[in-house]
């Protein structure tokens, strides 16, 4: 993975100004959610045209209700996945009572807590490591069952362990760098910089960790087993991500 382009790509559209404008304002609006799934649904289909060979193109922000469609899908893959963690949640809740108590209630329901968030833990680390394969599964066709592959996106993760774990590594490091420089450029502007800096550097957080999956998807589509490549065909210039030939 080329990290660096994953960033530097951005400056390489011709329109990338008015591009990323749109996209920050979008990230404004987040808490209300519909701008966040608009915002995941356009970064997945950065990733599908990286994936066509479209290297240093921002997809065009002419398909409003196809990004909120698939950014909502996406969603309800992600929230699948993390069903069980959030399930965890009711023998904690439960284990929290108990450990109130006293004498052998209160042992059993710390027992619970520490049971559980062990499990819970080790349940996150998994789905963290998962994550790169179920987007670029559910990025094939945009079927949520596609998201939901778990012996194929196993395997593929297993198989892609050190190119997911540098993708992790890299998103990390990429979210406090770009969020770092956003808090400090928006505090010198007297505070009202911020709701420019921090939806900027929103809206950028997903172009770097899409561009570096659809890096992946990009290598994959040339012979790798668990990512089929594409049937020979002209790559799609409309960046609609609907092409359900992967």
């Amino acid at each position: 993975m080329d990290f660096i382009k994953a960033l530097t790509f951005i400056t390489e559209d011709p329109r990338w100004k008015e591009k990323v404008i749109i996209g920050a304002a979008l990230a404004l609006f987040a808490p209300l959610i519909v701008p966040t799934l608009i915002l995941l649904g356009y970064a997945l289909r950065l990733t599908q045209s990286m994936r066509d060979g479209q290297r240093a193109v921002l997809p065009e922000w002419d398909d409003w209700s196809g990004d909120l469609v698939r950014g909502f899908k996406l969603a309800i893959v992600y929230l699948i996945w993390s069903l069980p963690a959030v399930l965890a949640t009711i023998p904690f809740f439960f284990g929290s009572i108990m450990a109130d108590s006293d004498g052998f209630v209160r042992t059993f329901g710390v027992m619970i807590l520490v049971g559980t968030a062990c499990l819970t833990f080790i349940y996150g680390i998994f789905v963290t490591l998962m994550t790169p394969g179920f987007v670029l599964w559910f990025a094939r066709d945009e079927q949520i069952q596609s998201g939901l592959q778990l012996s194929e996106i196993f395997a593929w993760t297993r198989n892609h362990l050190i190119e997911v774990v540098l993708f992790l590594i890299a998103v990390v490091i990429a979210n406090f760098i770009f969020f770092t420089v956003a808090s400090v450029v928006g505090t010198l502007l007297c505070l009202v910089g911020l709701v420019v800096t921090i939806p900027l550097a929103t809206f950028v957080t997903y172009l770097y960790q899409f561009n570096l999956l659809g890096q992946i998807a990009y290598k994959d589509k040339t012979g790798d087993v668990y990512y089929p490549p594409f049937a020979s065909q002209a790559p799609s210039t409309e960046g609609t991500g609907n092409d359900p030939s992967i």
